[in-house]
């Protein structure tokens, strides 16, 4: 009588494994994969960008305050507001001439607006270029400027017309 329940044991116990369902993951191995990425990309972003919209911030405000200058012809607070680089080869008394022989072309500089600005930080340091418009009493100019970033502070390290 024993070997009836012994039977009828073996048959519920392959009748219950038979009838269990196996449940797959819903995340594929190319699913879990760009999660990971997305998830590394995401974590640069939030470190990387507050860094670069400071640093833009930041070499704008130089440039604005050396352009600010520049209208009020305060040559030498605009002056102070360059690189090292470019007072090494720039000397103030070429500089107060370039702006005032620039005034007599195109009259007194009334306004700059930044068109275009962007951050790079490059093996020697932080690097920022703008091109600009820069409206006078007699017309605008188009001129790029080269920020430098010496000290902790934003410097303009070169500019050209274009």
């Amino acid at each position: 009588m024993m070997l009836p329940l012994a039977s009828a044991a073996t048959d519920y116990l392959e009748i219950s494994v038979s009838e269990q369902t196996v449940t797959k993951s819903k995340w594929t191995v190319k699913r879990k994969v760009l999660v990971a990425f997305l998830t590394l990309v995401g974590i640069s972003l939030i470190v990387i960008m507050p860094t670069l919209f400071w640093q833009l911030h930041e070499a704008n405000k130089a440039l604005h305050g050396f352009c600010d200058a520049l209208i009020a012809k305060q040559y030498k607070p605009a002056y102070d507001l360059t690189s090292k680089e470019f007072q090494a080869s720039v000397d103030f008394q070429k500089f107060t001439k370039v702006h005032d022989d620039l005034a007599l072309r195109v009259g007194d500089l009334k306004s700059v607006e930044i068109t275009h600005s962007e951050v790079k930080e490059q093996r020697d340091g932080w690097y920022g270029t703008a091109e600009t418009t820069m409206i006078f009493t007699r017309g605008t100019l188009n001129f790029t400027y080269i920020l430098k970033k010496n000290d902790g502070h934003w410097r303009v390290y070169s500019y050209h017309e274009e």
